[in-house]
């Protein structure tokens, strides 16, 4: 699932062109930090057929940005994750009401003001993740 991107020339302020050379790598799955928490994930369970996930989110005047890891799997037993396990999830990105495809992450313009920032800070919390590609990914990988 690779992304073209014509020398990254749209970057928002604070990423490199190495983590746009990763995120463009990457298969859409990170492995969840050791401390969400501490890195400012809050779990959500919704319990029922709905899987849980991590959330992190910042406003700027009335929008909001969210870093989501979709769905943890446990890397021991591949069973749903719970809080605080060593697990991989889908990363999910979302600028005010428009969730981003993955394959599309870098591909969108930096506008001005709160829009810039809070496409700046997503992009910044995707770059810190441990992001997967496909041929590594225990998700999307080569099935042994």
């Amino acid at each position: 699932m690779g992304m073209h991107h014509p020398a990254f020339a749209h970057l928002p302020e604070g990423i490199s062109p190495a983590d746009a050379r990763r995120i463009a790598a990457g298969c859409s799955h990170a492995l969840v930090p050791d401390e969400p928490a501490a890195r400012g994930y809050r779990y959500v369970g919704l319990g029922g057929a709905e899987p849980p996930f991590y959330l992190a989110r910042r406003c700027a005047g009335e929008s909001c940005a969210a870093v989501t890891l979709h769905a943890p799997l446990e890397l021991t037993s591949a069973g749903e994750a719970e809080p605080g396990a060593a697990a991989v999830a889908q990363v999910k990105v979302s600028v005010g009401l428009n969730t981003l495809r993955w394959d599309r992450l870098l591909d969108v313009d930096v506008v001005s003001g709160v829009w810039a920032e809070l496409l700046g800070w997503t992009l910044s919390e995707v770059a810190r993740l441990e992001l997967l590609e496909a041929s590594s990914c225990p998700i999307c990988g080569p099935i042994s």
